[in-house]
C-alpha cells in the first residue's frame, strides 16, 4: 500500500477552497451539489482533501449511531470537531479489495469497518467507485482501494510551481506505527512512533 491522501480539515468549505486558490492550488469541490469536501490533485502521489464536518452531517451520525454503527461514528465526529488543519491519512491499494489487509489488522488487534459499496459523482460527472477500511481507532489511518475511474490530471502543475507531496511526518503509538510499516511501502511516508498522534509535517515537491 501506500500513502493515498492527507484530509486537512475545514470549517468554512467555501473559504477554504478560496484561500488554497489564493495560494496557488486548483481546487475541485468533490461533487457539484452540496460539497462537503474538496480536493486538491497532484499527478503523481497522494493528494488533498478539504473535509468540512466530518464528511457527514450531524444528523447523518446520529441515526448511525442509533443504529449500533458507534464505533464505526467516532472518526467522523472526531473529524466534525477537530480544529482546522492536518487531521488523518488515507493509505491507498489499487483499485479491489482489501481483505488481505483487513485480515493483518484484525491479527494485531485492529478492529474497523468495510464499506465495499462506495461511490461519488464528481464535478467533471464521474463516478468514482472504491472501498474503505474505517479503522475504529482513528488514530490509526483508514484504508481505500482506489478509484476505478483515475481523476488525477496527466504531467500537471499547479500555478504555484508545485508538482506534489514530497514528504509526510506522521506519529503514533506503536501498535498504529508498526501496522503502518508492515502495510505501507512508501518513502513519502515517514511514520515515527510517539505517544500522541499527529501530523508533524506536509512537504511539497517542485
Amino acid at each position: 500500500m501506500k500513502l493515498g491522501h492527507v484530509i486537512y480539515v475545514v470549517k468554512n468549505l467555501d473559504k477554504a477552497v478560496n484561500e488554497w486558490q489564493e495560494k496557488g492550488f486548483t481546487v475541485e469541490y468533490g461533487r457539484t451539489k452540496n460539497p462537503v469536501n474538496a480536493l486538491i490533485y497532484f499527478s503523481e502521489g497522494p493528494y488533498i482533501e478539504l473535509l468540512k464536518d466530518g464528511g457527514m452531517s450531524a444528523m447523518s451520525r446520529r441515526i448511525m449511531r442509533f443504529w449500533g454503527k458507534g464505533e464505526f461514528m467516532n472518526r467522523f465526529d472526531f473529524w466534525a470537531n477537530a480544529p482546522e488543519g492536518w487531521t488523518s491519512l488515507c493509505i491507498e491499494k489499487e483499485p479491489g479489495g482489501l481483505e488481505k489487509e483487513i485480515a493483518y489488522l484484525d491479527s494485531v488487534g485492529i478492529k474497523g469497518t468495510y464499506m465495499k459499496k462506495l461511490k461519488r459523482i464528481d464535478t467533471q460527472n464521474r463516478e468514482l467507485k472504491y472501498k474503505c477500511y474505517f479503522t475504529h481507532d482513528y488514530n490509526m489511518p483508514f484504508l481505500m482501494s482506489y478509484f476505478e475511474i483515475d481523476p488525477k490530471p496527466k504531467n500537471y502543475i499547479h500555478p504555484n510551481g508545485i508538482r506534489g507531496i514530497a514528504k509526510v511526518i506522521y506519529r503514533s503509538d506503536k501498535k498504529n506505527a508498526e501496522a503502518l510499516r508492515h502495510l505501507v511501502q512508501d518513502n513519502i511516508l515517514e511514520v515515527i512512533e510517539d505517544d500522541r498522534t499527529s501530523i508533524d509535517a506536509v512537504e511539497f515537491m517542485t
